[in-house]
């Protein structure tokens, strides 16, 4: 995509009014990438706001699309649309273990996961309520140890708490319809679809996002 089309494509998004700003709705200069357009992605919000996210970086606009305030990773590509809950917190994942939780009215970081490793947070999806699934995919590692029965795992989450862990198929991806979760992935050039069963009721946190917790 040509940064002529980006701008036409954030105009679009942003609303003819968003002109001027739509200029401004790109990743910051740390960027991976900076080089090529990122996707844009604008999410409705509660009185009349927008949640723009494209290449490493969060803008939140008002009614009248004007930035009340930007986030950035600083240089890595989120790798999915972020996760709103109804406490007001914004959860992002992205390369180089980029796993923050987000004030939705400030802009302000409450925690992020430290971490280091080979594994990335591929997928994030809203689970219930205010609760969240994020997937971790260690191809990372079933290269660098030529292991390819080395499986992906995923991390159920309520706010900084881990509620559940399960590991899944290498390289799955997630479907979540109401309280049904799917696990698709290809097995012998055909794709599978089959229901992940998750716990009902859970009677504490497995751990902690923003702390160290065990891999299944």
């Amino acid at each position: 995509m040509t940064y002529r089309l980006f701008l036409i494509l954030a105009l679009i998004l942003v609303g003819p009014s968003g002109l001027a700003q739509s200029r401004t709705l790109r990743p910051s200069k740390d960027y991976w990438d900076y080089a090529r357009s990122a996707k844009l992605h604008v999410a409705q919000m509660p009185r009349n706001r927008k949640l723009a996210s494209v290449g490493d970086t969060l803008y939140m606009l008002d009614n009248h699309n004007r930035i009340v305030w930007q986030w950035t990773s600083g240089g890595p590509p989120l790798t999915d649309k972020p996760v709103i809950d109804s406490t007001g917190t914004i959860y992002v994942i992205g390369f180089d273990l980029v796993w923050v939780a987000i004030d939705t009215n400030t802009g302000h970081e409450k925690w992020k996961r430290e971490g280091n490793g080979r594994g990335l947070y591929s997928q994030i999806k809203p689970y219930r309520k205010d609760m969240y699934i994020v997937v971790t995919n260690m191809s990372g590692y079933r290269d660098s140890l030529s292991d390819p029965t080395l499986k992906d795992y995923l991390s159920l989450c309520k706010g900084n708490d881990v509620m559940w862990q399960s590991s899944i198929p290498a390289n799955s991806r997630i479907s979540v319809s109401g309280n049904k979760v799917f696990v698709v992935f290809r097995q012998r050039n055909r794709i599978v679809k089959w229901p992940l069963r998750i716990p009902a009721r859970f009677r504490q946190p497995f751990g902690r996002v923003s702390g160290w917790y065990a891999h299944p």
